[in-house]
């Protein structure tokens, strides 16, 4: 439940932040796929990890997102969160 929590914030922080280009939603993006075919929490917890680390070395780029951009890193997060959540939950 933990995990779920931490995913969950990291899914509310990017929806209130507006950065950087296309790289930062790309990479958003796939961190968003890359935990969906996750089948075990072993997995998200690595993938939210990597999110983390990936995160911390580009906060810069989050100051700079035009809105279109952080519309996109917050749907990538909810999408992210919903997959967490799910696979957190067994179902």
């Amino acid at each position: 439940m933990k995990l779920v929590h931490s995913v969950l914030l990291a899914a509310i922080s990017l929806s209130t932040l507006a950065c950087g280009g296309g790289e930062y939603v790309k990479k958003m993006e796939e961190f968003a796929t890359s935990a969906c075919a996750c089948k075990d929490t072993a997995c998200v917890t690595k993938v939210s990890q990597e999110q983390a680390d990936w995160l911390s070395k580009n906060a810069d780029k989050a100051a700079k997102l035009s809105s279109g951009d952080a519309e996109k890193v917050a749907a990538s997060g909810t999408k992210m969160a919903e997959c967490v959540t799910k696979i957190a939950t067994g179902g």
